[in-house]
């Protein structure tokens, strides 16, 4: 019988862990808008253990997409330009949680998240909402149009013995 073993070393590592960034940006901004609007401190820490999580996720992202990108070459005009954009606002996004995170950190230790800048911090993480929606967006037209990543061929199914 002749099997044909995957290589687990060439399945990058970028489609499993895109999802968590994605996800827990888009927890915390609803946490801490909740937690605004009802003044409640309880949804606010939570929504900044969430961010503290979205850093981390976001780096490991941003760092596992660099070595998915080795693994697409070589690459048409149109797909590198397609990665590069995606790849540019993903870094960016990155950044800029980063330091919405710093900030919030400040804020916190400082204790001054008072109204006003509860609502500033609100708006500053409803940005980072819709920057991570949009990476999102551009990852799946990496996959869905330009055929990013996608085996052409698909592999023979391992036949029961």
């Amino acid at each position: 019988m002749n099997r044909k073993s995957t290589d687990l070393t060439d399945i990058p590592l970028h489609p499993q862990i895109v999802h968590f960034p994605i996800v827990l940006i888009t927890i915390s901004f609803f946490f801490d808008l909740v937690g605004t609007v009802r003044d409640s401190k309880h949804w606010t820490d939570f929504g900044a253990v969430l961010l503290l999580l979205a850093v981390v996720f976001a780096l490991a992202a941003l760092l596992s997409g660099q070595s998915a990108e080795d693994l697409i070459k070589p690459m048409s005009e149109d797909l590198h330009d397609a990665v590069e954009e995606h790849e540019d606002l993903a870094t960016f996004t990155f950044f800029y949680i980063l330091l919405l995170g710093i900030a919030r950190a400040w804020m916190q230790i400082k204790n001054k998240l008072n109204s006003w800048l509860r609502w500033g911090y609100v708006v500053l993480a409803g940005i980072s909402f819709f920057l991570i929606l949009r990476v999102g967006y551009l990852g799946g037209r990496l996959v869905y149009i330009h055929g990013a990543g996608v085996q052409q061929e698909a592999p023979m199914p391992i036949e029961n013995e």
